[in-house]
């Protein structure tokens, strides 16, 4: 590859750097290179989690509107992570640019010096051909004539004494001159060879730069095809985006009626746990008021004071301690209670328990002894199952367990803390397997967080 190749013009490169757009710092902190393999594992696991949690919050939503909503949130979530591998993309190729020209700077400079040097070079041996040259020219002359004068003869056959005093003169400076040139040569000959083992190493150095310039091309070019790869893919979401977000709004226009009807089922759902818990309180005062009856039947019949003990398989009618509780599924939890906005919808409603995502099939402990007093099917909650734990602190406190598969326990059934009573499963308004719970006194919603 020739120089004037490897130092091509970089002006459309930063052309490049500076039509990507500015974008907003992205959420996510940034990983070298990409991530490693096990950093896009975990980011797709967040991602997907993420997802999990959306999925759960959409309960009483259109499957349809739901996953139209999640297709969009999905998206939302990647371009986080697509505009930071850009940036990292972009930085890439302002260094990769750099370090073109600065290997081209050098290479440009190691060639001047080549040519400098090749130069001194040739001067030099052209400046010792020449001393060369005219020494030899004095020792043939010398070797004709019998060789150079001795000191004696230059006054032998002399005119004059003054004639001496020329000779002698003469004699010196001819001596003068070729000890002269002999330094010249010697001097010239150590200059170039010199300059010769300089334009060694500087020719062995542009080979070298040579090599690293085309890598630095290589780098480059790969920077240039991840940047504008990272550009489109951002671009692509963007466009997904766009798109998504219009279909949300034409789902939501097509099932506009919905919102109405989820109020609906919440008003006739309170109403029936409400009239429930109505009933087994009613039916947790008669059998009070039977074993009253019981013992002071007892006491006439012994004439002595009750041992106050309630009959075998008696609810917890008169518990005051809330100890014994325990979650239904051994699973994080999803969201909590409280009152909240509707993903979609916008609007407020209260999330009457909390959610755990977790597999279809798997086993749903009670959360506390007690007795099943309802199971039942609607629309909203699906298969669903009640478990009434008696009075406690003047209250009847109610469980309830929604979306189940199916169910292990008839109505009626006396259970303990964790035994198995139904199967989680997505039946009803639900967009995915979890276990939506709810904790009831005197048939009103209240915080699960208090007893579990």
């Amino acid at each position: 590859m020739s120089s004037s190749i490897l130092r091509r013009p970089l002006a459309f490169l930063a052309a490049i750097a500076v039509a990507l757009p500015l974008l907003a710092a992205p959420m996510s902190p940034s990983f070298a290179d990409g991530g490693s393999k096990e950093d896009k594992i975990a980011e797709r696991e967040e991602i997907d989690q993420k997802l999990e949690d959306l999925r759960i919050e959409l309960n009483d939503v259109n499957s349809e509107l739901a996953d139209t909503y999640l297709a969009l949130a999905e998206t939302e979530l990647l371009i986080p992570k697509a505009q930071e591998e850009l940036e990292t993309a972009r930085a890439e190729l302002e260094a990769a640019i750099e370090e073109d020209e600065a290997v081209g700077e050098r290479l440009t400079a190691a060639e001047d010096e080549e040519e400098r040097l090749s130069g001194e070079v040739e001067k030099g041996r052209e400046e010792v051909d020449r001393s060369d040259g005219e020494l030899a020219s004095v020792a043939l002359t010398a070797y004709k004539g019998g060789g150079l004068p001795s000191p004696s003869t230059i006054y032998i056959g002399t005119a004059s004494p003054q004639d001496a005093v020329d000779r002698s003169m003469n004699y010196r400076l001819t001596m003068a001159s070729q000890n002269t040139r002999l330094d010249t040569l010697r001097t010239d000959q150590a200059v170039t060879e010199n300059s010769a083992e300089r334009l060694t190493a500087v020719r062995e150095e542009i080979k070298q730069l040579k090599i690293e310039a085309e890598e630095a091309v290589e780098r480059r070019e790969k920077a240039e095809q991840e940047a504008a790869d990272a550009k489109k893919e951002l671009d692509d979401l963007y466009a997904t985006q766009k798109t998504q977000r219009d279909d949300l709004e034409a789902q939501k226009k097509k099932h506009e009626g919905e919102v109405s009807s989820l109020e609906t089922r919440s008003s006739t759902l309170d109403t029936e746990i409400e009239e429930l818990a109505r009933q087994e309180r009613e039916r947790e005062e008669q059998a009070r008021k039977e074993r009253e009856k019981q013992q002071q039947q007892q006491k006439k019949n012994s004439g002595s004071s009750s041992s106050g003990g309630s009959s075998p398989g008696g609810s917890s009618s008169g518990s005051s301690s809330s100890s014994g509780w325990a979650y239904p599924v051994n699973a994080r939890l999803n969201s909590n209670f409280g009152w909240r906005y509707h993903p979609i919808y916008r609007t407020r409603k209260l999330h009457a328990g909390v959610d755990f995502p977790v597999a279809c099939g798997v086993p749903v402990g009670a959360a506390h002894s007690g007795r099943v007093i309802a199971r039942t099917y609607n629309s909203s909650a699906g298969n669903k199952l009640i478990i009434s734990h008696g009075i406690i602190n003047g209250r009847l406190v109610t469980t309830s367990y929604h979306h189940l598969q199916g169910f292990a326990e008839p109505v009626g059934a006396r259970v303990s803390a964790g035994e198995t009573i139904g199967y989680v499963g997505t039946t009803g308004s639900s967009t995915g397997c979890h276990l939506h719970f709810e904790t009831h006194e005197d048939g009103n919603a209240v915080n699960p967080a208090k007893y579990i």
